[in-house]
C-alpha cells in the first residue's frame, strides 16, 4: 500500500500552520531577541535584552495618516501589542490591560514617559480609518499602525511576531492567529524586553517596567 499523502504540499502547509499555531498559543516571540543575550531576573515578570538589540529601519502608517517609523520609537519607552480590529478577545483585553497598566505608572512615577502602540496583522481589512475609530477608544494616546501587507510582513518577520490567517480562502470573517507578547522598546528604539503569555496583568506591567528603566538607567 502506498501510504505516500496525494497532495504533499497541502500537508506540509498544514503541518507549518499547526507549528505556528502552537508557537502563536504559547505567545512566543522569536526573532530578533533570540539573538540577543537575555536576562531573567526574579523580580522583573520579562525577558530582558542585555544589551537591548536595534531594529532595521521600517516605514509603516499611523492611524492619524502621518508615517510611523524608527523615529517614532525614539525619545520615550514604547509599549508594542499586536493584534487586529475583529480580534474577538486577546486583542481588546490586552489593551484594557495596557490602558490599565498606564494608570499604576502614572501613580507610581509620574515622569515615566511612554506610550502604546497597536501594529495590525491584519493590513487587508484594518485601514487607517478604522484603526483611528478603534484605537482611541481605549486610549487617546494611544497609537495604531498599518500597512501594506508586504511591510507589515517584513516589520513582524524581523521582530519574530507570529501570525497566521485561519479559515477557508474567500470567508471575509476569517480569524487571525497571532503572538500574545508585548514587546517593550527604549527611548533609543531598541528593543529592551518581552512580556510573554497570556493574560498579561496591569499590575505586574507596570512593576516590572519600572524596574526596566531603573535597570537601563543604572546600567
Amino acid at each position: 500500500m502506498n501510504d505516500t499523502p496525494k497532495h504533499p504540499q497541502r500537508s506540509r502547509r498544514l503541518l507549518i500552520a499547526a507549528v505556528l499555531v502552537t508557537a502563536l498559543g504559547a505567545g512566543l516571540a522569536i526573532g530578533v531577541w533570540i539573538k540577543a543575550n537575555t536576562i531573567t531576573l526574579d523580580d522583573i515578570n520579562a525577558t530582558v535584552l542585555e544589551p537591548p538589540a536595534s531594529l532595521e529601519e521600517f516605514q509603516l502608517t499611523a492611524h492619524t495618516g502621518s508615517p510611523f517609523t524608527l523615529e517614532s520609537l525614539k525619545d520615550k519607552w514604547t509599549f508594542m501589542f499586536f493584534g487586529y480590529i475583529n480580534c474577538p478577545d486577546i486583542c481588546p483585553t490586552t489593551l484594557s490591560t495596557l490602558s490599565k497598566m498606564d494608570k499604576i505608572i502614572v501613580e507610581l512615577d509620574p515622569e515615566a514617559d511612554s506610550q502604546v502602540v497597536f501594529v495590525s496583522v491584519d493590513p487587508e481589512r484594518d485601514t487607517v480609518e478604522k484603526l483611528s475609530r478603534y484605537v482611541p477608544y481605549f486610549d487617546p494616546s494611544y497609537i495604531g499602525v498599518t500597512g501594506n501587507r508586504a511591510d507589515i510582513n517584513r516589520f513582524t518577520r524581523g521582530l519574530g511576531i507570529l501570525h497566521v490567517r485561519a479559515g477557508e480562502e474567500g470567508d471575509a470573517d476569517y480569524l487571525v492567529n497571532h503572538s500574545s507578547s508585548i514587546l517593550l522598546f527604549n527611548p533609543d528604539g531598541d528593543l529592551r524586553a518581552l512580556f510573554s503569555g497570556i493574560p498579561h496583568d496591569a499590575a505586574d506591567l507596570a512593576d516590572s517596567f519600572l524596574k526596566i528603566v531603573q535597570l537601563s538607567d543604572h546600567g
